[in-house]
């Protein structure tokens, strides 16, 4: 085998390479030839799906094998073959080595003119081990020739120089990198998980705590959305519904919103996970503050050609008015959607058009939706009204968030309609609103007016709103046109705005407008709506027409209806009697055993009260923390991959965290905690069904802890809700069980005679959701639930890879475990779930776990290490942690890696890096067991036994140790094979063996990590 002699960097920007070969192999080749920066043609039948992106990026394209011929290999600056050994490959490589094109063969080194060194790929270049062979040294020495002939002799002074500069540069870097993981860390907290915990008494956000229904970003899959050509079903809040369109139809989206706000959230999620708009183009999205002169960056933006977009709370606009103003003049396209939101005394949310009216005298169109779905279709008609008309409009959504069934445009309809709409040319604001219109409903199938009116067609008092309001006064209209003549005139356009529109709208019969409006701040209630109507009304109307206001913040909707019923001299409704209060009064009055059951310790909250935590963290012991009184650490994901093939039934996924701007350190052998959460999807279910409301704030210790969390929180992020209960919930659940034969049945299955049922029941992992539905006269309150489910436990993976290494990162090799029940119902661990959602730029909360497996004290001892599936992992670390040694100089002794899995082409786990170390000479020995690639059975312990003489020699005679990480059941037969060394190849007897094997483990030097 021939030894590399030396590791250069590949440097492929805007180069061609080309790939050989399909499979995970090929997979590989192509990405880490794209992430040098090439352009891959991949000679296979068809692109793995995980590629695909890569296609329609232009960076990649697919070509038959059949369709190579041996003159095309002249065309790349390196070659790539996937499979080695094959006369095929031969051929390949003979053509390459012909043309003077550096060529790497799969598992054949002697054709390979380099070896793939994948842990040391560098942002810009593939770092390879040349080998002796082929062209790539000519070229290597040739290069190394040339420097060392051209440098100058005054060399010294200039390299000190250079050195003071890099230090000045790399300083700098280090501050703006600090500068933008301290943002991202701040976002973090909201996007991880937004809880709460405090010494005394925690805290949660604000705006998550009084959000009726959390509207999360990784709830909108867009890939349906991309692919499809007519609607899509989906279920959003207003807030994503607006930002959807908003990603659709820009390239650059600014948010400006407080770090603790969720406005905004899709879109910047979006933007992380490199979702492309409905234009086929990348799109950034950004987070900006709300302050004097806001609004300016969207100037910028326009005048560099981006297509521009804005999320932002309402009280951002009041800063934008005069950019909008001066936008406006000078018919400049762009949308705002903004949020009309605030918090009230009691930090609830409400509907605040305080500062909207500011937008108003900005000369913007400004559009007002009463739903998500109005949101969504609003928004587009707003893109739509910008571009044909060159103006800015602004787009008002209001309300509390609440998630609901919206049909949603695909990105192939809103391309067109706002191609449709900027092909009309320049086009008057309001004619361009009529045609967008228009335009929508043929479109859609949904038609709005910029003011409609609904209710009885003789009304004589008319209440005008808009938005939340609008919607609100709609739903209370039934009840009030059965005793009295009125109607509600929704306004969806409040600029421009049309006098004579409004007067057309309403019936011939009216004498009264009530304006009903919403705004924290009474001064400013009325005054823009209610100015408009009442002009409207003098100048627009024949005959005389009373006009008064009503400010209705706070009110909601039982609220604005009975303002309107006394407008209207009719009784004031009373609040019902809600299910809920008539269940508590059932509970007054249940048997004993019922009531005997342990009061909580878990108490509701109220949001003004964590509002005064969080206002005052100091007084009241406040600390925001993702995982109550653990040291947890929030990461992004930097990459993921799939490590074997689609077809493959065991799904092996090798992970990589950004930890930068954390103070995450770790050593060699440590295992890296992840803290999963539930499914939030399964989550609402859950909670509809046991008629539990999200948002309730709950205040509990668990761990010693005392947090305060939403019961949506609670039951995403702290309670193993998926999770298998104990005996002792069963216990626990028979006592709130009204049905005697329910009761009885959960006690016993408690007992010995009900052993074997509740075993078979932990073999199926009934959980606590589905034996809450199953025994459905039991129902604990959410109070008790907290205190009797047990809390979600981090998942512990071995770390796989050095930090000196990789610093800044942090990498694992995890399975995903799938199973069925005897049923047939599909399973899967809750971990493993959370795993397999994650995208590149999602953050998960992790911690660090010390572990045995450490490295020998001194480089120069042997390091011997078994390694199955993936147990290997931190056998990955040992080896970088190892390169990394010997580049800096140091002596390292030899290193034994026994792998073992099933078949090769299938599992064989970062198999191109050991083979690459192994040819380098780190990895001294290289022992594959692949269990199921021939007739008889082959395992580590068989290749261990066959290598007696090796392990002797290393651990008796050189002071070696032994690493076994993976499943236990191999670990007998391991031991066996170890004594069967010592006693034929170390002088020990077999008396003695096993005893000296008790020794190694209690000097560390025979470590064993099985599960």
């Amino acid at each position: 085998m021939p030894t590399p002699s030396l590791i250069v960097g590949l440097r492929l920007d805007g180069k061609k390479a080309a790939v050989f070969g399909d499979g995970p192999a090929a997979a590989n080749r192509v990405i880490f030839a794209l992430d040098a920066g090439a352009n891959v043609v991949l000679y296979a039948p068809n692109a793995p799906e995980s590629l695909i992106k890569w296609v329609d990026a232009g960076r990649m394209s697919v070509v038959p094998a059949s369709k190579y011929a041996a003159a095309d290999i002249a065309a790349f600056s390196v070659a790539f073959v996937a499979s080695g050994t094959t006369p095929v490959a031969q051929a390949i490589a003979r053509d390459a080595r012909a043309a003077g094109v550096p060529v790497n063969v799969a598992g054949d080194s002697e054709l390979s003119d380099f070896v793939l060194m994948p842990t040391y790929r560098g942002a810009s270049s593939l770092q390879i081990a040349v080998t002796t062979n082929g062209v790539a040294p000519r070229a290597a020495s040739r290069l190394l020739k040339e420097i060392v002939d051209k440098l100058p002799g005054d060399l010294e002074p200039q390299l000190q120089q250079a050195a003071q500069l890099n230090d000045v540069a790399r300083a700098a870097d280090r501050q703006r990198e600090q500068l933008l993981a301290g943002m991202d860390a701040a976002a973090a907290s909201a996007d991880a998980s937004a809880d709460a915990t405090a010494a005394n008494t925690p805290a949660q956000q604000v705006s998550a705590a009084a959000s009726s229904v959390g509207d999360h970003p990784a709830a909108l899959d867009l890939a349906p959305l991309r692919a499809s050509a007519e609607q899509v079903e989906q279920a959003v809040g207003a807030q994503t519904a607006a930002g959807y369109v908003a990603h659709a139809l820009s390239d650059l989206c600014f948010v400006y919103a407080a770090r603790e706000q969720t406005l905004g959230d899709a879109a910047l999620a979006w933007s992380r996970r490199a979702e492309k708009n409905a234009f086929g183009e990348w799109v950034s999205a950004l987070r900006m503050e709300t302050r004097a002169g806001a609004g300016h960056a969207l100037w910028g933006a326009l005048a560099a050609g981006s297509r521009v977009a804005a999320i932002a709370g309402a009280a951002s606009l009041p800063y934008m008015a005069p950019v909008l103003a001066e936008l406006a003049a000078r018919r400049q396209p762009i949308v705002v959607h903004a949020a009309a939101q605030s918090l009230d005394a009691q930090a609830n949310v409400q509907t605040d058009f305080s500062d909207v009216f500011a937008a108003l005298q900005s000369r913007a169109v400004v559009l007002a939706s009463a739903s998500a779905q109005e949101a969504h279709d609003l928004a587009a008609v707003a893109h739509a009204v910008a571009q044909a008309a060159g103006v800015p409009v602004v787009h008002v959504t209001s309300g509390a968030e609440a998630v609901v069934s919206v049909q949603m445009l695909s990105h192939s309809q809103l391309a067109g309609f706002v191609g449709a709409a900027a092909a009309d040319g320049d086009v008057q604001p309001a004619a361009a609103l009529e045609q967008a219109l228009s335009r929508f409903a043929t479109t859609s199938g949904r038609t709005y007016c910029p003011l409609e009116y609904t209710g009885h067609a003789d009304a004589e008092t008319v209440f005008v709103a808009l938005g939340q309001v609008a919607s609100d006064a709609l739903a209370a209209l039934p009840a009030i046109s059965e005793d009295s003549r009125a109607g509600v005139l929704n306004v969806r356009v409040l600029r421009p705005w049309d006098h004579a529109q409004l007067v057309a709208s309403l019936p011939p019969t009216t004498k009264r407008l009530v304006v009903l409006s919403s705004a924290r701040d009474a001064d400013v209630a009325c005054d823009a709506l209610l100015a408009d109507v009442s002009v409207s009304a003098l100048i627009g109307s024949s005959t005389p027409l009373a006009v008064c206001g009503e400010n209705v913040f706070g009110a909601g909707a039982l609220g604005i209806a009975n303002v309107m019923r006394t407008a209207l001299d009719l009784e004031p409704l009373v609040e019902e009697e809600t299910e809920e209060k008539t269940e508590e009064k059932t509970e007054e009055k249940v048997d004993e055993k019922s009531a005997a059951a342990a009061e909580p310790t878990a108490v509701f909250d109220s949001a003004l009260e964590v509002a005064k935590r969080l206002a005052f963290p100091e007084a009241y012991g406040t600390e925001v923390s993702a995982r109550p009184g653990e040291k947890t650490f929030t990461v992004a994901v930097s990459s993921l991959r799939r490590m074997t093939p689609d077809t493959y039934d065991r799904n092996i996924i090798h992970i990589e965290f950004d930890t930068r701007g954390t103070d995450l350190t770790y050593e060699i052998g440590d295992a890296l905690g992840v803290y999963g959460y539930n499914d939030e999807a399964q989550v609402r279910e859950f909670c509809a069904a046991y008629g539990l409301d999200g948002a309730q704030l709950v205040t509990a210790v668990k761990d010693g802890q005392t947090q305060t969390r939403t019961v949506h929180s609670w039951l995403t992020h702290a309670l193993d809700l998926f999770g298998r209960p104990s005996k002792k919930f069963y216990a626990a659940l028979a006592e709130f069980a009204r049905d005697e034969k329910q009761a009885e049945k959960l006690r016993w299955l408690t007992t010995s005679e009900g052993a074997v049922e509740f075993k078979d029941r932990v073999a199926d992992t009934v959980t606590y959701a589905e034996l809450l539905m199953e025994f459905a006269s039991a129902r604990p309150s959410i109070l008790h639930l907290v205190d009797l489910i047990t809390p979600i436990k981090p998942r512990h993976y071995s770390i796989a890879s050095s930090a000196r290494m990789h610093p800044g990162s942090v990498h694992l090799c995890v399975v995903s475990v799938h199973w069925k029940s005897r049923a047939g119902v599909a399973r899967t661990g809750q971990c493993t779930r959370f795993l397999d959602a994650l995208s590149i730029g999602d953050r998960v909360v992790v911690s660090v776990k010390p572990s045995v497996m450490k490295l020998p004290p001194l480089d120069s001892q042997p390091v011997i290490m078994a390694g199955l599936g993936t147990g290997m992992a931190p056998f990955r670390a040992f080896i970088e942690e190892r390169a990394v040694r010997k580049l800096e100089g140091a002596q390292v002794g030899p290193m034994t890696l026994y792998f073992g899995s099933r078949h090769r082409a299938m599992e064989y786990l970062y198999g191109e890096e050991f083979e690459a170390y192994h040819a380098d000479g780190l990895l001294t020995n290289l022992r594959l067991a692949f269990s199921r690639d021939q007739p008889e059975k082959v395992y580590i312990q068989h290749k261990m036994r066959a290598d007696s003489e090796l392990l002797a020699d290393q651990i008796l005679a050189n002071d070696g140790c032994f690493y076994l990480c993976g499943p236990t059941w191999p670990t007998g037969d391991v031991k066996d094979a170890m004594v069967h060394s010592f006693t034929t190849h170390g002088s020990v007897k077999a008396g003695d063996a096993n005893k000296l094997i008790e020794e190694l483990k209690e000097s560390e030097r025979y470590i064993l990590e099985v599960y």
